[in-house]
């Protein structure tokens, strides 16, 4: 398996949402950990929240190297969101065949990575997309070493953001009566705030690697997570402490487009 550990580090308000909601406040989501003898909840960004805005560049840049426009919404869902299973007939059950299953493996790498579904069958990813830890007192004995010493609480790295909505949907409103303002809240990160994260391949050839490799370029290009990327938030600084080429991926993509688009058009069929 190979890890890859990295520092990023909040350049504006990080809002990641919980499912906990108290009136018009909407807290980070957290989880539930025991360090130093105590149990404690952590407020974090999940790993699923990464490796969807991950997964979303790494296919759009592919389409567009392959200057390919997707017509099938099922296979958008497959490249784009891992699919939709369903319930198929049994003469379509294996529609999925091995044979096909090597060739996606083979001439759609990101496919390989990430895995996907098509009908009632999974194609097992190998990407491991780690959570997103804030580097702090609480978390020093979960956290390995990356360069900086936890020595502040995960509370110095919270506040709130405000905003103002309207109430344009409410149905009865009296001739002339103008739609209110209402204020809500957030809880952030703020500006500042150390993460630790990780990556992970497990059974990887050397061009899935570079897949990894690109995935991280693409990232640090448009290095956003969580919500509110209209208005500035979520952006950060990315480092991971191991650089993975991209290049072996990119000369692969060059020399086979034909039958990349062919296995695409293919698909499509599915």
């Amino acid at each position: 398996m190979l890890k890859i550990k990295g520092v990023l580090i909040a350049k504006s308000p990080i809002h990641h949402g919980g499912d906990e909601k108290t009136g018009a406040e909407t807290l980070l989501r957290r989880i539930k950990m025991y360090s130093d003898g105590k149990f404690k909840e952590i407020p974090y960004i999940d790993g699923n929240a990464i490796r969807g805005v991950v997964r979303r560049l790494i296919f759009s840049d592919l389409l567009e190297k392959l200057d390919y426009e997707l017509t099938n919404t099922k296979l958008y869902h497959s490249l784009f969101a891992g699919g939709l299973l369903e319930t198929v007939s049994a003469k379509d059950s294996g529609i999925l065949d091995l044979e096909m299953r090597k060739k996606v493996r083979k001439y759609l790498p990101p496919l390989s990575v990430f895995g996907t579904s098509f009908g009632n069958q999974v194609l097992a990813g190998k990407l491991i997309v780690g959570k997103m830890l804030p580097i702090c007192t609480e978390m020093k004995d979960m956290i390995p070493d990356v360069g900086i010493v936890p020595d502040h609480s995960f509370y110095d790295f919270l506040d709130f953001t405000y905003g103002t909505r309207k109430d344009e949907l409410r149905e009865k409103r009296e001739e002339g009566e103008q739609a209110m303002q209402m204020l809500y809240s957030y809880e952030v990160f703020i500006p500042g705030t150390p993460f630790y994260h990780h990556f992970a391949l497990e059974n990887f050839n050397e061009i899935e690697k570079a897949v990894l490799g690109r995935v991280i370029e693409l990232w640090k290009q448009s290095p956003f997570i969580g919500g509110k990327k209209a208005i500035g938030n979520g952006e950060l600084n990315i480092h991971y402490e191991t650089e993975i080429s991209s290049k072996p991926y990119l000369d692969f993509i060059e020399k086979n487009k034909d039958k990349m688009r062919n296995l695409l058009e293919e698909l499509e069929g599915v």
